[in-house]
């Protein structure tokens, strides 16, 4: 046996560590997997922490919102008292008099017993003060205030805006409503000066909700009156723009930041209501770090503590893992580089290991090691055998029959090749290895193995490949060969494995086949269309018959019935039955010359293919059917859900001839029966089979074949009428939908009409 080594096709040196993970070691790992551990945690504290930061939020939400409502309610009852007063007043007769001074009087008196009050006063219809509390605003025009403008429109109760009085020269809020003499005559506007600060009283309550700023404010955003913690100026515009905002666009309930987000600020906005005009409002703002300052604060306390805890347990962690984990491993790394080396002896001299998994390891490293030697001594002896095989191989390569060569895929040089190739080419075996692949073909093909070869690159391709070339031999002579390439690598070279086979003669026999074969087919051609030529022909000439034979008939028809009334009563009975038979042969002719005329139409008409509802189709035919003929007791079974796609023309009329052949052929039949459905099972060709059975009179099977041939009849004329043409009609009706029809009956025991419809049918 040759001397043989074993070369890897692996090796550790050549896979390089990782340079993006060079702090990466086991010690790492088991403080990371200790503090991945603490992770659930963390994460759990932290859903924790939001589950109580929303619930805090909507908790609040609501108690801002219930303080808002208390406010406004309060500030309400106010109003309505102040309604109430000024009611009071607007009826005392010393208003209702012209004695300004008596009247002023009565003001002055007013005012000492109402202190929340800085004025009370008459304003004339002139917008001039008529008589006030106070001595010094008489004759004062206040005809241009706005609550004074909304008093005379209203009988009711109206609140003014924010305003600096010209009378008291102080801030307030004004409450007016109109005074109405005897007769409904409106004598002025009756005025009430409200100090801001007695407005104070109505937001008691508002330390219900901690950190919550309350205000009054009027329709323009001013603030009248406020409390709680970070509140706005009286007398000055809310600084929360949100709410003005909202005031301004009279939204009340809760009020969101901008685009509907969770703002800084919690925020509820909601109106006085009153019985009058104007418009006060109460807002509450908690902000949203005073909601959450509590949630937030045990969050931080309760992650300080996990992560201390974290950081302790990766200590310990680290210390175990040195001793019970790391060195231990790193022991058995030191024993397997001894066995890389061979040195065995020192590979098994190891420390028991902590653990009962690295002593285990430490186990199958010895065992490994007993393994390896045997392996040594095995790989020697299949290397032995695969030399021996390799010999073989080629011994077959060299004496294959079958021409065969390798070529480098780089140099497109011939490596190898055998004695068949040799022999069909004509070089010898040496001239051939001074030669490419390229010397072996003519000069119009090197240009498409260049650029398959190209394709190729410097890989082989991936799998047996066949194709049909030209090559050429020694002596200039060209054959046809089909060339199989196999991918191989021989003798350390990416190559190809080539067998030629030598096909010029099949081709040359394939290419007078081809030629026998398109000749054949131009010959079917030819005679497909002088067939359908000579249809045509025939059908036109079965049209122009059926038509030339209507005006002899129609004046044999009108000819015997004016014989007949000629004759009248003198007629005898035997001259009566000529005029009979006279009609009756006349009549038969029409329905055969009707019969010819439809044949031929459905050969001519052009199809139009739509949706059509079958059951729908005979339910009609057989309502017809039962006009015609009142007097016949048929039992008709329809199914329900028949459809298809065809034309609905010509399938009125395929359905017309089947059930009117089964109607027709049941007139004899005691309890005659028809049924119109489509076949469950026996799918042919993937095209659903519709039928139409009836149990008449039948036929003999053996006649089957002349069916569906025009003017070919199974019965005689004095058994059943009928001219021969509908189940021709039928035939083609179903030929031009691409489908088939064909019939099963027994004599005495009915009959059963099967079709199908073609590729664009499809039955319900």
């Amino acid at each position: 046996m040759p001397d043989t080594h074993f070369q890897p096709t692996y090796s550790i040196e050549t896979h390089e560590a990782d340079p993006r993970r060079p702090w990466f070691n086991l010690r790492r790992l088991l403080v990371l997997l200790v503090l991945l551990g603490a992770a659930p945690l963390l994460v759990n504290e932290f859903l924790s922490y939001q589950r109580q930061r929303l619930d805090r939020l909507e908790s609040t939400r609501r108690s801002i919102d219930a303080l808002a409502d208390v406010v406004a309610d309060s500030s309400a009852q106010m109003a309505r008292g102040v309604g109430r007063l000024l009611t009071a007043v607007a009826v005392s007769p010393l208003v209702l008099a012209d004695d300004p001074p008596a009247c002023s009087r009565y003001f002055k008196r007013l005012l000492s017993q109402q202190p929340d009050f800085l004025n009370f006063g008459l304003i004339g219809l002139d917008g001039r003060v008529v008589c006030e509390g106070t001595g010094v605003g008489a004759n004062a025009l206040l005809g241009d205030r706005d609550y004074f403008k909304r008093a005379l429109e209203s009988d009711l109760l109206t609140v003014g805006a924010h305003q600096v009085g010209r009378i008291t020269g102080r801030t307030s809020v004004v409450f007016a409503r109109p005074v109405v003499q005897e007769g409904g005559k409106v004598k002025g506007v009756l005025f009430g000066a409200m100090d801001l600060k007695s407005l104070a009283g109505s937001l008691r309550g508002a330390g219900a909700v901690p950190g919550a700023a309350v205000h009054l404010v009027d329709v323009a955003g001013v603030v009248l009156a406020s409390t709680g913690e970070g509140v706005s100026p009286d007398s000055l515009p809310l600084t929360d723009t949100v709410l003005r905002d909202a005031i301004r666009a009279r939204r009340t309930g809760r009020v969101a930041g901008p685009g509907g987000e969770e703002a800084g600020m919690l925020r509820s906005l909601q109106p006085v209501n009153f019985q009058g005009t104007g418009a006060l409002y109460v807002t509450v703002a908690v902000p949203t770090a005073r909601v959450v300052a509590a949630p937030t604060h045990d969050l931080e306390f309760r992650m300080a503590v996990l992560v201390v805890i974290a950081l302790t347990l990766a200590g310990v962690g680290w210390v175990l893992g040195e001793r019970l984990i790391v060195r231990p491993v790193e022991r058995l790394i030191d024993a397997l580089r001894h066995v890389q080396t061979g040195d065995y002896a020192r590979a098994l001299r190891q420390p028991v290991a902590p653990l009962r998994e690295l002593d285990q390891l430490q186990r199958s490293l010895g065992s490994l090691v007993t393994s390896l030697v045997g392996q040594r001594f095995e790989r020697d002896e299949a290397l032995g055998a695969l030399s021996e095989r390799e010999a073989r191989y080629r011994e077959l390569f060299s004496a294959n029959p079958q021409a065969m060569y390798v070529y480098d895929i780089q140099s497109l040089r011939f490596l190898a090749v055998n004695e068949a190739a040799t022999v069909f080419y004509g070089y010898t075996h040496e001239e051939f290895m001074d030669l490419t692949v390229l010397d072996i073909r003519p000069a119009w093909e090197r240009e498409p193995l260049l650029a398959r070869l190209s394709r190729l690159g410097s890989q082989a391709s991936g799998g047996e490949v066949r194709r049909v070339w030209t090559h050429q031999k020694k002596n200039g002579e060209t054959r046809q060969v089909e060339v199989i390439y196999q991918p191989t690598v021989f003798e350390g070279h990416a190559a190809e494995l080539v067998m030629v086979s030598d096909v010029t003669a099949r081709l040359t026999v394939e290419a007078q086949v081809r030629a026998l074969y398109e000749k054949l087919e131009y010959r079917v051609t030819e005679r497909t269309q002088e067939l359908e030529a000579s249809n045509r022909e025939l059908e036109a000439f079965s049209y122009s018959v059926s038509h030339d034979l209507r005006n002899p008939l129609g004046a044999v028809g009108m000819f015997g019935q004016m014989l007949s009334a000629h004759l009248g009563e003198t007629a005898d009975e035997q001259a009566q039955l000529y005029l009979a038979r006279i009609e009756k042969g006349v009549r038969g002719m029409e329905q055969l010359i009707d019969d010819l005329l439809a044949l031929a139409q459905v050969t001519r008409a052009r199809l139009e293919v739509v949706e059509v509802d079958l059951t729908a189709l005979c339910r009609d035919v057989v309502s017809a059917l039962r006009e015609l003929d009142p007097a016949r007791e048929v039992e008709v079974t329809l199914d329900d859900g028949l459809s298809c796609e065809g034309d609905a023309g010509l399938l009125r009329r395929l359905m017309d001839n089947l059930i009117g052949n089964a109607w027709k052929f049941t007139a004899r039949t005691p309890g005659a029966r028809i049924h119109i459905g489509r076949q469950t099972e026996d799918v042919v060709g993937g095209a659903a089979v519709f039928f139409v059975r009836d149990n008449g009179a039948g036929f003999d099977m053996t006649f089957a074949s002349r069916l569906f041939l025009p003017f070919e009849r199974l019965h005689g004329e004095h058994e059943f009428m009928g001219t021969g043409i509908g189940l021709a009609t039928a035939r083609r009706i179903v030929a031009r939908h691409h489908g088939r029809i064909w019939a099963e009956a027994a004599v005495g025991q009915g009959a059963t009409l099967r079709f199908t419809l073609g590729p664009f049918s499809a039955g319900a």
